[in-house]
């Protein structure tokens, strides 16, 4: 291995920055190459502190340094140990006093390692790391004390989010039994000194962020429950915290309207605190109505600019919390309050801001992105929205009508003047937030106001915004909110309502402006995945006639794209092409072709950069469903499908695009597969296999998953002949490479179980001994509680073959005699209800019982001693509610019936692990199809062995439950 060395790390990092790609892949490949040997870590963090070093390769080593951590410092039974025991010492060592001394830039990326390390490690094995924070807060130094107080913050804020345990709790009360007196005399040692730099612009600047950082501390030490140190000191703190919340001071301003400063987030921070309190611990909290009525009167004299927009939404949150509390409902009962805070409050900060405008015309996407993500769930709009439906709540009457009368004054205003549009889009984000009482992502409004009729103000108010393509020139953002209301209330409008929208969102497809066509792409993909009552709202009747141009409006927008980056932006337009082929199931087939054609083009541009992930996965995600459905409906399709793809896959793979490389061998899999029934591989196939076993294909994680299901497409196909033509042993010498991984030993099994039921049996006899080999040695020397499920799930599967249990049986025995016996009685008996999966525990259940119910098993005297305990295991598993129970969401996954019409798909970043394609369903590996369920398998197989069951020493409810299966 290459000595690591901080100049090798240097030169490596730069390479990674380079904009040739080729250098890029190399300088990647050695920092992989090195990253698990012992000593790699020091160099790097070296590097990280090296003030010599270029900036920019500073923070390329700190993020480097954040995503090893992250792959590797977490460790368990199921994943291998890549970080040796000294260079964990080592990190723990430094990572402290480097947090302190790092410019802020770096400490962000340091600080998720530091949190990463800290929910593994502490306090049992880094005991050490509040002692250390504490004995390094300096009196005098608050740029030291900046960086300790920082680590504190990342190492609890985690607890924010944590579920109650007592774990958890004993973690807190170490750290408030070390830490709190310290914090306190911080604390009252920066508010002193705030008071005396007043005049210091340089000095307040580090002192508030002291404060801010002080503030996000006591949030995370009260998160959880109110600790009795901070109840003894509530009025001491928020005598404080009341004192900074009206604090001003010109040296304290920040001089950019756009960004926060300090005190800004101070106060942020303080209103963030008082909502907990409000939340939390309201009986404690005596100082509340002071709160409310400062923060009241801060909401109606805050300025406009864009710093102040993080304060004003906190605001905003703690009163909502506060009025939607009954027992402070007299806090805002009085005549004149609500109409205040709708005036005074509300409306101000529903106004569209201008930095919005901008936005949704300078950066379309980020502008739909923000929006319809809820990344701006902390704009002032949002915030005021929650505000509305916190008052809705306690006030439900009052606060309609009061609102009701602002948006009927917007709309009079824009119905007098079009051009004032903003008063219509104003007017339409509040009906909006008063008509919502509830909702979710997938169904959109769920409960609305019964004061507001949805569907009046969608034909009055909406509908004329989506009748002609080419309205509001000067005003497509209210072409933007028509499509976001029908979005919203797609649950609540009929469906005659719905089905004439349909055809108007899909000419919207084809609007110039970029926002407004994602709009209604995300408003389409939403309606066809709209279920009631388990049915889809929209059918494929209702869907088909717009088909066509629905695919023709998006190919032709994305079509404009003039770079690779550029075309995979918008993920929303590639999503929805995914879901309208999904929708019209094997319909889409005379739309197939112009649609491969399209998707094939975008494949070849795209695979030049890959930029966007979710876009990417999308893409394939349609090509997969395009090739099953257009497929399933004429099978000489398979054809055009792979005359099309193969040259561009040949490419990906030639050219090494990493990003590609697992949708494609998945993509193959799938057309593959739809040559089943022929006997033999295709050529082009047979001439693709030996390259896909090549080592440095399966060096890279998120292929293997891809490629195993891919060697299972050739197996199914063609076992016969791989085992004909000699094929078998480089595949089971995959095998033997996965199997040796806890981290991919599951992948091991999966393919094995396709060779062990695709291979004729007289082959599957001459490789199963190395096979049986290969499992016992990693059942001796790494056992795993994954691998022995895996392992007695393989067992079961092969008990299940024609002649399993003879083969089984005399392989173990030409390993070592008796050895099964052994083997039984010491591991699989125990691990039998441990199998999760449907199909899984069918398979075993019934191969142990086949085992049990053969000759050759009960003439053995040695294995006949272990019917009883054999029965009563797999008897367990079908008995035992607990059981079923545990597995009943692994099973979830395995239900016959796919749904595909809801088929979500989560996010995932680059290169961050195996994204499966949902529309290619799974391999499907059943060792016996024949029986529908274990019950129902078991009582078939037993039957020639009656006698031996009812000889049986079972518990009486084992043995009632076993006669009467066998009886039904």
């Amino acid at each position: 291995m290459a000595q690591v060395t901080q100049q090798s790390l240097a030169q490596s990092l730069q390479q990674t920055l380079s904009a040739n790609a080729q250098e890029r892949k190399q300088a990647e490949k050695f920092l992989e190459s090195v990253e698990h040997g012992e000593h790699f870590v020091v160099p790097l963090l070296q590097l990280v502190n090296s003030t010599e070093a270029d900036e920019h390769i500073r923070f390329a080593a700190s993020l480097y340094f954040k995503n090893f951590v992250r792959r590797g410092w977490a460790t368990s039974d199921e994943t291998e140990d890549t970080i040796s025991a000294a260079d964990r010492q080592a990190v723990k060592s430094e990572l402290v006093g480097l947090m302190i001394t790092a410019p802020k830039k770096l400490q962000l990326q340091l600080g998720e390692a530091v949190s990463i390390i800290a929910s593994c490690d502490f306090p049992e094995r880094w005991p050490e790391l509040i002692t250390t924070l504490v004995g390094k807060l300096s009196a005098t130094d608050f740029h030291v004390n900046n960086g300790i107080l920082q680590t504190a913050h990342t190492v609890f804020k985690g607890w924010r989010s944590a579920f109650r345990s007592d774990a958890l709790y004993a973690k807190i009360n170490y750290v408030l039994s070390e830490f709190t007196e310290a914090y306190m005399q911080v604390f009252a040692t920066t508010d002193r000194l705030i008071g005396e730099h007043a005049d210091n612009r340089a000095a307040l600047q580090v002192l508030l962020h002291s404060l801010n950082l002080l503030c996000q501390i006591y949030y995370d030490l009260n998160c959880q429950d109110l600790p009795p140190f901070f109840e003894d000191h509530m009025a001491e703190f928020m005598q404080t915290f009341h004192k900074y919340l009206v604090y001003t001071n010109v040296q304290a301003e920040g001089d950019d309207d756009d960004v926060a400063g300090d005190l800004e987030e101070v106060k942020a921070s303080i209103c963030e605190i008082i909502e907990l309190y409000a939340n939390r611990y309201e009986e404690d909290f005596a100082q509340l109505p002071q709160f409310v009525e400062t923060v009241w009167s801060m909401l109606t004299t805050v300025g406009a600019a864009h710093k102040y927009d993080t304060l004003v939404s906190r605001g905003m949150a703690f009163l909502r919390t506060v009025v939607r509390n009954p027992r402070q409902r007299q806090l805002f009962a009085s005549g004149d309050s609500l109409q205040l805070i709708c005036e005074r409050i509300v409306i101000p900060n529903a106004v569209l801001p201008t930095a919005d405008e901008e936005l949704f015309e300078d950066d379309p996407m980020q502008f739909v992105r923000r929006d319809v993500e809820g990344s701006d769930a902390g704009s002032r709009r949002e915030a005021a929205a929650d505000l509305v439906r916190g008052l809705l709540d306690q006030f439900g009457a009052e606060t309609t009508q009061a609102m009701s009368r602002f948006i009927m004054q917007s709309l009079a205003q824009y119905a007098a003047n079009a051009a004032d549009w903003r008063q219509k889009d104003v007017a339409m984000f509040m009906a909006t937030s008063v008509a919502v009482v509830a909702s979710v992502g997938a169904l959109g409004a769920t409960r609305v106001n019964s004061l507001v009729d949805v569907a009046d103000f969608y034909n009055t108010h909406v509908v004329p915004h989506l009748r002609a393509v080419d309205s509001d020139r000067d005003a497509p953002i209210l072409k933007a909110d028509a499509l976001k209301y029908v979005t919203t209330f797609r649950s609540q409008l009929p469906h005659d309502v719905l089905v004439q929208a349909l055809p108007m969102l899909t000419a919207h497809l084809a609007h110039p402006d970029t926002a407004v066509a994602t709009y209604a792409a995300v408003s389409i993909e939403r309606l066809l995945v709209l279920k009631q009552q388990g049915v889809l709202r929209l059918g494929a009747a209702d869907v088909q006639p717009h088909a066509e141009a629905m695919l023709s409006h998006i190919f032709t927008a994305l079509a404009r794209a003039d770079s690779p980056q550029k075309l995979a932006e918008n993920d929303y337009l590639m999503k929805t092409v995914m879901r309208v082929i999904l929708a019209s199931r094997t319909s889409i087939l005379p739309l197939a072709p112009a649609a491969l054609e399209a998707l094939a083009r975008i494949l070849a541009e795209v695979s030049k950069n890959p930029s966007n992930p979710r876009f990417s996965h999308f893409l394939f995600e349609a090509l997969g469903a395009l090739a099953r459905f257009a497929c399933a409906s004429d099978a000489s399709a398979i054809a055009q499908f792979e005359a099309t793809l193969f040259p561009i896959f040949q490419n990906i793979l030639q050219q090494d695009v990493a990003e590609f490389m697992p949708y494609v061998f998945q993509i193959l899999a799938q057309l593959l597969s739809v040559h089943q029934g022929s006997g033999r591989l295709p050529d082009a196939y047979v001439a693709l296999l030996q390259p896909l076993l090549q080592p440095a294909l399966w060096a890279a994680q998120p292929n293997i998953p891809a490629l195993v299901r891919l060697l299972q497409s050739y197996l199914q196909i063609g076992g016969a002949q791989l085992a004909a033509e000699g094929s078998l042993q480089p595949i089971l010498g995959v095998f033997q490479r996965l199997v040796a991984s806890r981290a991919n030993d599951h992948h091991a099994f999966a393919l094995l179980l396709a060779v062990t039921l695709y291979v004729p049996e007289p082959a599957l006899a001459n490789v199963l001994r190395p096979v049986l080999v290969l499992c016992l040695n990693r059942l001796q020397t790494s056992r795993t509680p994954k691998f022995v499920r895996n392992f007695v799930h393989y067992v079961g599967a092969v008990l299940c073959l024609s002649s399993g249990v003879t083969m089984l049986l005399d392989t173990m025995d030409s390993i070592q005699p008796d050895l099964f016996v052994s083997l039984l009685q010491n591991i699989l008996l125990d691990a039998l209800p441990l199998v999760v999966g449907r199909v899984e525990r069918k398979t075993t259940v019934v191969g142990f019982g086949l085992l049990v119910a053969s000759p050759r098993f009960q003439t053995s005297p040695s294995y006949a001693a272990l019917t009883s305990s054999v029965l009563l295991q797999v008897t367990s598993i079908l008995m035992d509610a607990a059981v079923k129970d545990s597995k009943a969401q692994a099973d979830q996954a395995q239900v016959d019936d796919e749904d595909l019409d809801s088929l979500e798909i989560d996010d995932s970043g680059y290169q961050a692990s195996f994204a499966r394609l949902a529309t290619l369903g799974d391999a499907r590996i059943d060792p016996c199809p024949q029986f529908t369920d274990a019950a129902a398998g078991l009582a078939q197989v037993l039957k020639p062995a009656q006698s031996a069951v009812a000889a049986s020493q079972l518990p009486a409810e084992a043995r009632q439950f076993l006669s009467t299966l066998l009886q039904s």
